[in-house]
């Protein structure tokens, strides 16, 4: 009886000691097996970093064509935004390019230039295109004269400086100009027709200059066929009275910064024309 006791005790010894050495092979088995993958991470990271070491140049020559690229595509966009730009400014100001007004017999106006021209017929070049017009149809053309925004555009150029010839007599003159009186039509010239059949222009005149203009008037020259033939009509600008040295006075004389007025009456003898221009003109006295 003891002996079979000691018998089971052996058995169950045995059998604990064999599962304890397999617990001790596991865990010392284990961290053989994370020393291997360790390695092999760090051999694959090596690898990458070789290989982009050896394709380094072809980096860097990807990089420089993405780089051109998108240079070009800026140039490309900025070229259509000046493009652009010059559109808006030819939409908001067409008297830039198209200073003829020719009036049809419709009532309508056509604002463009003039390209060509014959007895019969009249090509126009407008924002929309070109037209051609039959010479019938046409009842006037007038001369848009876009003075004041170039005075404004001549100013600015002077005031910054951006003539290019800076010489002592060039300066003489700018501040001979700057010191002058300067007369440009401001908005357009009414055209209409009074009780009598006489046809009445009408506008208004700024003085933008720094002097006072006198004697101001606006001389009109009147185009009477398609042969060149032509009349002249002067209306003088009404402003201030003024009274000179000599005793001479005058109503026509227009302040600095400020706006006159005119009426030319074209009297139904005067016979039709297809067309007009006009100059101011002005003289500059002391007193």
């Amino acid at each position: 009886m003891n002996n079979i006791k000691l018998y089971l005790i052996s058995i169950i010894c045995t059998l604990f000691m064999y599962s304890c050495g397999g617990k001790d092979a596991e865990n010392t088995a284990s961290p053989d097996v994370n020393l291997n993958e360790s390695s092999n991470g760090s051999n694959y990271n090596l690898t990458q970093d070789s290989v982009v070491e050896k394709n380094l140049p072809e980096i860097i020559e990807d990089l420089r064509m993405d780089i051109k690229k998108l240079r070009a595509e800026l140039d490309y966009q900025h070229e259509n935004l000046s493009k652009l730009e010059a559109q808006t400014k030819v939409f908001a100001n067409p008297f830039a390019i198209y200073n003829k007004e020719i009036v049809l017999n419709n009532g309508s106006s056509i604002f463009g230039k003039i390209v060509y021209q014959d007895q019969d017929v009249m090509k126009i070049e407008t924002l929309i295109g070109q037209l051609i017009i039959d010479r019938n149809t046409i009842v006037r053309v007038v001369n848009q004269v876009s003075a004041y925004g170039n005075f404004d555009e001549e100013s600015s150029n002077n005031q910054s400086g951006g003539s290019p010839d800076a010489s002592g007599v060039n300066l003489i003159q700018k501040r001979v100009k700057n010191l002058s009186a300067h007369l440009v039509l401001v908005g357009d010239i009414t055209e209409e027709k009074d009780g009598s059949g006489n046809t009445v222009l009408s506008g208004e005149i700024k003085n933008v200059g720094n002097k006072r203009a006198d004697f101001s008037k606006i001389i009109f020259t009147f185009r009477t066929n398609w042969q060149g033939d032509s009349k002249t009509l002067t209306a003088f600008i009404n402003g201030i009275t003024n009274t000179f040295e000599t005793g001479i006075s005058s109503d026509n004389s227009i302040l600095p910064h400020a706006v006159g007025n005119f009426e030319m009456v074209i009297p139904k003898s005067f016979g039709s024309f297809i067309g007009y221009s006009y100059d101011i003109d002005w003289s500059q006295y002391e007193g």
